[in-house]
């Protein structure tokens, strides 16, 4: 499932959002046939040749043979791999081929079901014990012994299917025995009849280096120092970022080797978009991610040195620690009337900020600003697309809720509001070559990121298709009505919405005709891209949909955003009907809870944030962040409901808990993760880290 949790202030006015909690769906097609894959092979066969050719005719040194020979145990164990998770097409027999057909130059006396079924233990297992994860091998032990283990990989592998090997299936079995035999009797007759010293160049040296090399970086050098995936699968396995245009040849892309682990089946070449298409989404579960030269970074630094460098291509500053994302001031362009007790507002990016403000549809802002003589933080959907170059987000009055009442009464063109760079992952990046059918769910102010991901996705998405199904009061309070008419109308059809009305005296009802064709990927005829019904959206007619026009095989994503209870309703009908979890992302609107402070003494806290780290006192009861934000800590926070995540902190120290974590994942939690605007402190003493 792929999560996040919405908020607004604490009338429910501002969304926010939170990490997924599910693995994100990278929706990247397998072709038929790799061709990247069958061109390894092509070329390492090549290379092969030709530095064999090298040997037998003394033609070259060895030290340029053997490191073009060890070169093709390493392409071809890529080919191999490939093979072993069906990534290297859609037709089964292209795999087995390649993957037999690339074995030998890398251990001609194994099989590949056999290597096949030692590698998917790995993935089953991924660091635990060597005698459960057979690549644990690779990291045990001391230091010293290490490279001994690397080069002896192989050995090991055999151990460890030896012992198992009455379990595995006759034809494994006797496919394996086969190949030892023909192998050792081929390496046996290469010796006696006095081609040992061939043999061993050509062959037995270079694979050693190159079973060695792949041992180093394809086991120990993602796998080092890291928990077993039982428990976190975020966590079993890093990314190197930096030198890409080095880094990524070299390996085989496989310094993105946590892509791999989460996405077993998408080709090697792929891995890198992947990472970039849902990095938000990764960073969310603080993957580990280290540079080149091994210097682990924190998410937080990730962005940061994202953000002020725009590559990788040196390492940070090793003595300059990096900040998280701060606000910046920027204008407001225009506040323009939406609908009943609502505004947009339109602001002002200068240039020497449009990178920093670039945003991917479905994303919020954090707004800051002193109102009645006060600081208050919001954080507002962006309902403009990327490709409008505006930045633009929608304000809906709420009863009691101070920043919209001053942004709907006095917000005007020319004032400055201090705004942070989009964030979130409540989004879909959209792909010209995807023919998507989406889904999409909003009640009131949940329509503002969704009609940003509608409009430019289908907008992008020649071959995509959406319907929205649309709840308010009425048409005079439904924000974007005349913008979700105008953009139904000019898909042609790849877009219809269907509005709920509660109020059964709304106008529209009786202008409208309510029953009209309609189907959600438009097979069928429609007589008007938008439609009426009377009454909310509840769970009866949500399954009646399912069963008839909605059916779940037709479609690829559901985005839902809206209140609890709507969100809980949809996403358990969705449940019943087998809708996989990774495909349903979700915002929650939630009013935040109060936590009023004791005068009572409480407990000492230890705070870091921004390089800075300050102890200060805590009353019983008080919440970390209203103790952190009493004595001057520039901490970051915006909902103060525990919905957005913009709080979250690691506990370094002492114990807290916390009345609700809409944002964070019971692994997470129990992880150190805490939302501080929702904890209180439950030790004498209590150490947060907002660095980490």
């Amino acid at each position: 499932m792929t999560v996040a949790v919405t908020r607004s202030e604490d009338t429910g006015e501002s969304p926010a959002r939170s990490p997924r909690r599910g693995v994100p769906n990278p929706r990247i097609p397998l072709p038929l046939v790799s061709v990247p894959t069958v061109l390894l092979f092509t070329g390492g066969a090549m290379v092969w040749t030709g530095a064999t050719w090298l040997v037998v005719n003394d033609a070259a040194p060895l030290w340029v043979t053997i490191p073009l020979h060890a070169l093709v145990t390493f392409t071809m164990f890529t080919v191999l791999h490939e093979s072993t998770h069906h990534a290297a097409g859609r037709l089964t027999w292209v795999n087995e081929l390649l993957g037999r057909l690339a074995m030998p130059f890398v251990a001609a006396y194994g099989s590949f079901p056999l290597v096949r079924y030692i590698h998917l233990e790995h993935h089953r297992n991924t660091n635990e014990d060597a005698h459960t994860d057979p690549d644990a091998w690779t990291a045990h032990g001391p230091w010293w012994q290490l490279p001994l283990r690397w080069l002896t990989i192989d050995f090991w592998y055999a151990r460890f299917y030896v012992a198992r090997q009455r379990t595995r299936p006759p034809s494994e079995r006797i496919e394996t025995a086969a190949v030892v035999t023909l192998s050792l009797a081929a390496f046996a007759w290469l010796t006696v009849s006095g081609h040992g010293w061939e043999l061993l160049m050509v062959y037995l040296i270079p694979q050693r280096v190159g079973l060695a090399v792949l041992a180093w970086w394809f086991d120990w050098l993602p796998h080092h120092d890291l928990g077993a995936q039982r428990q976190n699968r975020f966590g079993a396995t890093r990314v190197r970022v930096g030198l890409e245009w080095l880094m990524t040849p070299i390996m085989l892309c496989q310094n993105y080797h946590l892509v791999h682990h989460l996405h077993p089946a998408i080709p090697f070449y792929r891995y890198l978009r992947t990472w970039r298409d849902n990095r938000d989404a990764y960073l969310a579960r603080d993957v580990p991610i280290a540079t080149p030269w091994g210097r682990e970074l924190t998410a937080s630094e990730y962005r940061e040195w994202r953000r002020l460098t725009g590559s990788f291509d040196e390492e940070p500053p090793a003595h300059q620690p990096l900040r998280p994302s701060r606000f910046h001031s920027l204008r407001v362009a225009e506040v323009r009337p939406l609908c009943e007790g609502a505004v947009t507002v339109t602001f002002d990016v200068p240039e020497r900020l449009r990178e920093t403000f670039r945003f991917t549809p479905g994303q919020h802002l954090v707004i800051r600003a002193e109102v009645d003589g006060e600081e208050v933080r919001r954080a507002y959907s962006i309902c403009s697309t990327p490709d409008s170059g505006v930045l633009r987000i929608a304000i809906k009055h709420q009863l009691g809720g101070a920043f919209s009442t001053f942004a709907t009464t006095e917000l005007a063109a020319g004032d400055v509001l201090d705004v942070l760079p989009p964030d979130g992952e409540f989004t879909l990046i959209p792909e010209r070559g995807r023919a998507g059918r989406y889904v999409a769910l909003a009640a009131g102010s949940g329509i503002t990121p969704i009609l940003s991901i509608l409009a430019a996705t289908l907008g992008n998405e020649p071959n995509s298709k959406a319907t929205l199904l649309y709840i308010n009061t009425s048409g005079a309070s439904t924000m974007f009505a005349d913008e979700l008419r105008e953009l139904a109308a000019g898909l042609g059809g790849r877009l219809h919405v269907v509005h709920y009305r509660t109020d059964e005296r709304d106008p529209d009802l009786r202008t409208q005709r309510l029953e009209k064709p309609f189907d959600i990927v438009g097979e069928a005829l429609a007589i008007s891209h938008e439609r009426y019904q009377r009454g909310r959206l509840d769970g009866t007619r949500l399954r009646a949909l399912l069963q008839a026009r909605l059916h779940p095989a037709k479609v690829d994503d559901w985005f839902l955003c809206g209140p609890r209870d709507l969100v809980d309703m949809a996403r358990r009908t969705l449940a019943d009907r087998d809708v996989p979890e990774e495909n349903v992302h979700f915002e929650l609107f939630q009013g935040a809870l109060p936590v009023r402070p004791s005068r009572r003494p409480g407990s000492t806290l230890t705070v870091t944030a921004g390089g800075k780290t300050v102890e200060i006192p805590a009353t019983v009861g008080e919440t970390v962040l209203s103790a952190a934000l009493r004595h001057g800590v520039d901490a970051p926070y915006a909902c103060v409901g525990g919905a957005c995540g913009t709080c979250r902190a690691t506990v370094v120290h002492g114990d807290a808990r916390m009345d609700v974590h809409y944002a964070l994942g019971d692994d997470e939690v129990a992880a150190g993760r805490i939302l501080t605007c929702r904890a209180v402190a439950t030790s004498p003493a209590l150490g947060v880290d907002y660095d980490r």
